[in-house]
């Protein structure tokens, strides 16, 4: 992917592999996997977000990662203990986060494009496809190795992985229709006509 990714600019930074090897430990006691690792600043305050889910679900089409707000709370509290262990992993203040990757996970692999056939995706691209677009909206097909396929308003679309900048999943709401009620007006405008 030719994403400027939060670890990639963030290297000189911190040490990704030191903390993942720090909460390692942590992870496993909680049968959960790390998905994501990022570092960045909000509201001037900086952020070690860790994506976490379910271990054994890396083949599974569940892009929530079948973890729960408890899992999140059980292991950041872990972590946290583990990472303040680690005098200098860190270098200074920051907050901790540990989340489930969500129905709009990132898709950071060609195995996440894989493990997400069939599912809606937003795919934004480095460069345009032939047709002129950049930015892909559809349906993940299976596409040949180290290409992407997207069906877009009924066409496949094709792009090499290394042209995706960033992608996710898209989550849509599917509304039921309403059950009709039955009409009451109608009796009721007769019992007050009948006075």
């Amino acid at each position: 992917m030719q994403q400027a990714s939060n670890e990639q600019t963030s290297k000189k930074t911190i040490d990704f592999d030191r903390i993942r090897a720090a909460v390692g430990p942590v992870l496993e006691t909680h049968g959960v996997v790390l998905v994501d690792v990022e570092w960045f600043t909000d509201q001037g305050t900086w952020v070690l977000r860790l994506t976490i889910e379910r271990e054994g679900l890396q083949d599974s089409s569940d892009p929530a990662g079948g973890v729960s707000l408890d899992d999140c709370a059980d292991v950041s509290r872990d972590a946290s203990t583990a990472l303040d262990a680690e005098d200098d992993v860190i270098p200074h203040h920051y907050s901790l986060e540990v989340s489930s990757p969500g129905l709009e996970r990132r898709l950071k692999d060609l195995p996440d494009f894989r493990r997400f056939r069939g599912k809606l995706a937003r795919v934004k691209l480095a460069r345009p496809v032939p047709d002129g677009q950049s930015l892909l909206r559809g349906e993940i097909a299976e596409a040949p190795d180290d290409k992407i396929a997207v069906v877009v308003d009924g066409k496949r679309i094709e792009a090499p992985f290394a042209d995706v900048v960033e992608a996710r999943l898209v989550f849509e709401l599917v509304t039921q229709p309403k059950k009709q009620k039955k009409s009451t007006r109608a009796g009721k405008a007769k019992q007050s006509g009948n006075r």
